[in-house]
């Protein structure tokens, strides 16, 4: 009887570290998929600010399209461009949404102003 209530005991141990082990390893692939959409937003968004600043850019029709794939960590990330007019004099919001292959919800979402001149 001792055995089988210690052996119950093990296994319930064994279980419940079996499955944070998989939550880490789950977090851990999520954590990874956020740091890479954001970086493709961070990238759009400073070919934004390239061409409203009218500096050079290595892709000039990188500069003004509104969608786009990218590559990040072998993999392609779509992204996707909103341009709203903000209170103040030319003074613009630019929404950036990145989604991986066949997501519906964006992985990240940045957003920043810029003036254009």
């Amino acid at each position: 009887m001792e055995v089988a209530v210690a052996l119950l005991i093990l296994s319930t141990v064994l279980a419940s570290s079996l499955q944070l082990v998989n939550q880490y390893a789950d977090e851990r692939v999520r954590m990874r998929d956020r740091f890479l959409a954001n970086q493709v937003a961070w990238n759009s968004l400073m070919e934004q600010y390239r061409a409203v600043q009218r500096w050079p850019s290595g892709s000039a029709s990188a500069e003004r399209s509104t969608k786009g794939v990218e590559r990040q960590g072998n993999r392609d990330w779509r992204w996707e461009l909103k341009v709203e007019e903000a209170m103040g004099q030319n003074l613009y919001r630019y929404e950036i949404e990145v989604r991986g292959e066949g997501a519906q919800r964006p992985r990240a979402v940045m957003a920043a102003f810029f003036i254009a001149i």
